[in-house]
């Protein structure tokens, strides 16, 4: 697998996304989530991009809600 420039700007796209929805709140963060989760496991055919993409949804999902939980 070759990490080229769009592989990396595709995986931004995502940790923009989920960083909008926490803006949002718990929430749309929670949706947000799953609708990127459903979108690679429906669109994503090359096993090693899906697992990476999946890799990069959750862990962004879990720091996001880490640091929304934080009182401020």
């Amino acid at each position: 697998m070759n990490l080229t420039v769009p592989v990396l700007l595709y995986q931004l796209l995502f940790i923009g996304i989920l960083m909008m929805a926490r803006r949002l709140g718990r929430t749309w963060l929670n949706v947000a989530a799953g609708l990127c989760l459903l979108w690679t496991a429906t669109h994503m055919f090359f096993p090693p991009l899906a697992v990476l993409q999946a890799t990069v949804i959750v862990a962004t999902y879990f720091v996001l809600r880490r640091t929304s939980a934080r009182p401020t």
